[in-house]
């Protein structure tokens, strides 16, 4: 097979091409998300019935991550009306993505809601910008959705929710004791007041049976 691969790339590299055999453990070098979760597959046997998507966007990540885990319940937190004709397509498309056009946070309330001009900045947590605008909008429960929408573990959940990370975590209290992996967005900046840095999450999550496995989109 090299010999064949070397007689190609000498009669391609002229026109400036170059053909090389992928490695088949490429995934453990990635710096990425979609690295990452493949090594949490593959090395760490995470294999979940329900991934939480908080803070889900347009729905990139939970379309990323059902790349890996096809099989999957995906349940979508997104409480801006920006977001909900994209996510109520894809809930439409795909029977395993349950939209929950809220907020996720320790319990049933209605709060505000720092919304930014690129809407991607948004959240719950004062976020200190200047272009960001306030609205009320409905708050829930991981927990509480998880029992009304009667989906079962094992769980992955994934929080980019720009420092308000410790009330949603609260109200996954049941949750998260069948939870495999969190995948959470942290900051080695005080983003928000409440907000808990990169090293102060590890030690609040080590109380509660977690630790570290990976880094990535430093």
């Amino acid at each position: 097979m090299n010999t064949r691969l070397n007689k190609l790339n000498r009669f391609i590299k002229p026109l400036g091409f170059m053909i090389k055999r992928s490695d088949s453990n490429d995934f453990l070098k990635q710096t990425t998300m979609y690295g990452a979760i493949q090594r949490s597959k593959k090395i760490h046997k995470i294999k979940p019935v329900t991934v939480i998507d908080v803070g889900a966007a347009e729905g990139k990540w939970t379309l990323m991550a059902m790349n890996v885990w096809p099989e999957s319940n995906y349940v979508v937190f997104e409480p801006l009306t920006e977001r909900e004709e994209i996510l109520l397509e894809l809930e439409k498309r795909h029977r395993n993505i349950h939209f929950v056009n809220k907020a996720a946070g320790k319990s049933n309330q209605v709060i505000d809601f720092y919304v930014t001009a690129d809407l991607d900045g948004s959240g719950i947590s004062e976020n200190g910008t200047t272009d960001s605008s306030l609205r009320k909008v409905a708050v829930t429960s991981i927990d509480e959705e998880i029992r009304h929408l009667q989906l079962k573990g094992p769980f992955i959940i994934k929080l980019d929710t720009h420092g308000y990370e410790v009330p949603i975590i609260e109200g996954a209290e049941i949750s998260l004791k069948e939870t495999q992996l969190l995948i959470i967005e942290c900051y080695g900046l005080r983003i928000a007041p409440f907000s808990l840095l990169f090293w102060e999450m590890c030690s609040y999550l080590e109380d509660k049976g977690f630790r570290l496995i990976d880094i990535v989109d430093i």
